[in-house]
């Protein structure tokens, strides 16, 4: 599934490709990806258009058109954004296309359909309406803003990270990741944990999260460009433990699979 590392690769897609061009054709390939929004609206709204500003809020990239509002894109489980150069073939599962005046388009693809491409009129807005805390990577969010978040709350330390109310962006995947470099066992519950280790937990998120984004997450080569150390190339069944080297250990925790390392974590 998508989360910020992934999504921010796809706002850098969108700004290099997508920006100040105006929109020529919008090819909408199946519009239950559109919800109530009809494909006609969604079309008439964009042909013509630029957009001009690429903004990511978690797993959310939003872009803001010339004409007013703004284009969401929320990617799922198997969503992306690819850019299609003008002679190239149409990438498998598109489900919706926007193409510019003669310099190739954008393809969102998403092969299982959960997901959703729309239309709204305020960024902000959208982000309350959406019960979204603030971005993991914002700057504005910091130590003391997170602690004051998590502070009532008993719940296992996984599901806070990935609760989008509290911090937007981690999901399964990433909260495996950083409750591994952090040395947390992910079934702790967080008002259970020191404040040295909520603090670690805090700067470890924000520092997976950049390596990530910096290393090309969501790219076919990721896994090949990820820190030394890192947990996400061993996330499967066999996996060993990049510190220790002892076998990972595969758990269900709030219907999720995740993986953790009984040696370095204590899981």
């Amino acid at each position: 599934m998508p989360e910020l590392p992934d999504v921010e690769g796809f706002r850098r897609v969108l700004a290099k490709n997508g920006l100040r061009k105006a929109i020529v054709r919008v090819v909408v390939r199946d519009a239950r990806i559109l919800g109530k929004l009809s494909a006609r609206t969604f079309a008439a709204r964009l042909q013509g258009a630029r957009l001009v500003a690429a903004r990511r809020h978690g797993k959310h990239l939003m872009a803001k058109i010339d004409r007013g509002g703004w284009l969401t894109l929320h990617f799922g489980l198997t969503g992306a954004l690819q850019f299609v150069p003008a002679s190239g073939e149409e990438p498998a599962f598109t489900r919706v296309r926007l193409d510019f005046a003669g310099d190739g388009g954008l393809a969102y693809t998403n092969k299982r359909m959960i997901g959703r491409v729309g239309l709204v009129e305020d960024a902000a807005d959208f982000i309350t309406a959406e019960g979204l805390g603030p971005d993991a990577l914002d700057k504005r969010f910091d130590f003391a803003a997170f602690d004051a978040a998590v502070s009532r709350s008993k719940r296992d330390v996984k599901a806070v990270l990935m609760d989008q109310a509290i911090m937007a962006g981690i999901g399964n995947i990433y909260s495996d990741e950083i409750l591994f470099q952090a040395r947390i066992d992910p079934a702790e519950r967080i008002d259970k944990l020191a404040p040295g280790q909520r603090k670690r937990l805090f700067l470890k998120a924000r520092a997976v999260l950049k390596a990530a984004s910096a290393h090309g997450a969501g790219s076919e080569r990721f896994a090949e460009r990820t820190p030394k150390g890192s947990l996400l190339p061993e996330r499967r069944k066999g996996g060993i433990c990049p510190s220790c080297r002892s076998p990972l250990k595969i758990f269900k925790l709030g219907g999720r699979t995740g993986y953790c390392c009984p040696r370095c974590q204590g899981c």
